[in-house]
């Protein structure tokens, strides 16, 4: 069975090939971009639960038995299930980020012996903050999942 990452090394090869003369160019029509706020999905559901707008995300979760404060600046506020070893993490954001209202979540998911970082983000505030607020993460979740990764990859040499 193919990795994520041999998936995602076929699809950048292929995005990233050029077109040759006799290929046939299809365009597609333009679609809208998504403006701010909660997704189908995200509307659905938020880390396993039901989701709802942001604010009510963050008076959920910010006050939620069993999770503690990890982190708190003055542009955001972070909770866990465990400080030490999370498997789940909420971030929000507060009223001096240009982003507010948003929630998101990040937690530890095992796709058979891979371990990934899934994320969902409900963002209710300006549409280009929340773009900001996602790449962030993203970025961020790339610099853990190569970090779990690394330790996985240190752990099978033992």
């Amino acid at each position: 069975m193919p990795s994520l990452r041999s998936l995602s090394f076929a699809a950048l090869v292929i995005a990233a090939s050029p077109a040759f003369a006799d290929d046939a160019v299809v365009k597609l029509p333009t679609t809208p971009m998504p403006s701010a706020g909660p997704t189908m999905a995200a509307a659905q559901e938020f880390c396993g639960d039901a989701s709802g707008k942001a604010e009510d995300l963050i008076a959920r979760y910010s006050t939620k038995t069993g999770l503690q404060k990890v982190y708190e600046s003055d542009k955001y506020l972070a909770y866990s299930d465990d400080p030490k070893n999370a498997t789940v993490m909420y971030t929000f954001t507060t009223k001096k980020n240009p982003a507010y209202p948003a929630a998101v979540c990040r937690k530890v998911v095992r796709k058979g012996d891979i371990l990934t970082i899934a994320m969902k983000v409900v963002c209710d505030g300006e549409k280009v903050a929340c773009a900001s607020l996602e790449n962030d993460f993203n970025v961020m979740n790339a610099q853990m999942q190569a970090q779990v990764d690394q330790q996985i990859s240190q752990q099978q040499k033992k």
